[in-house]
């Protein structure tokens, strides 16, 4: 609120607030006069209403001063709010978004090469332990579908689910249980159960992970 609004509703009120006490004034002094008292009280009430006219027309002169005044201030917010929804909204254009994603789809391309670049791995190593006849590390081979161990871990040609095309399912899976987490949480539920996939597994105890080390702070 600016300072000439204020001040013109503390003058409109004063001004009430006068008229208020000036009319009780006058109507003691009608009763005066009607129950027959002095003519000092009929004069001093012709006087009063002079004053209360006086009054009367400050008040109206407050009212419109008021009225420019919440004109005034009504301008100011909306250039205010014309400035602020330019400011904010140029800030977060279309060249702003188109280079956020940018930035999103090198992420994705890295995450489906990552997950290609495995896959093909994980297929020419296949190859080269039934190529070489190791047989005690394959656990399943039917044409191309190929199971083995390396490292103490197992591999599969068919199963692994790991390839870009299946880590980017994953990616919009999880993206989606994180949206619904907080209205679950604010009903009293715990949050979605993540997905099955070993990433997405990952994914969810990352996000548990963090989100504990934050409320730590």
């Amino acid at each position: 609120m600016t300072a000439e609004l204020s001040e013109a509703q503390r003058e409109l009120a004063d001004t009430k607030e006068e008229i208020a006490e000036l009319q009780g004034l006058i109507n003691g002094l009608e009763a005066q006069v009607r129950a027959g008292e002095a003519v000092a009280e009929a004069r001093q009430m012709g006087e009063q209403y002079g004053v209360l006219r006086v009054a009367q027309v400050r008040q109206e002169a407050a009212e419109l001063k008021l009225k420019r005044a919440e004109a005034a201030e009504r301008r100011e917010r909306r250039e205010a709010a014309a400035q602020a929804a330019a400011e904010e909204l140029e800030s977060l254009g279309p060249e702003r978004l188109a280079e956020a994603c940018e930035e999103a789809l090198r992420v994705i391309e890295r995450v489906q090469q990552l997950g290609d670049a495995r896959q093909a791995a994980v297929v020419r190593h296949a190859a080269v332990f039934v190529d070489l006849g190791m047989r005690d590390l394959i656990h399943h081979q039917d044409g191309g579908w190929i199971a083995f161990e390396a490292g103490g871990v197992r591999y599969d040609t068919k199963q692994d689910h790991l390839d870009g095309r299946a880590l980017l399912s994953v990616i919009e899976g999880e993206r989606h249980r994180r949206t619904l987490i907080p209205g679950r949480r604010a009903k009293g539920f715990t949050g979605p159960e993540p997905a099955s996939h070993p990433v997405a597994q990952l994914l969810a105890q990352r996000l548990d992970a963090a989100q504990a080390a934050g409320g730590a702070e």
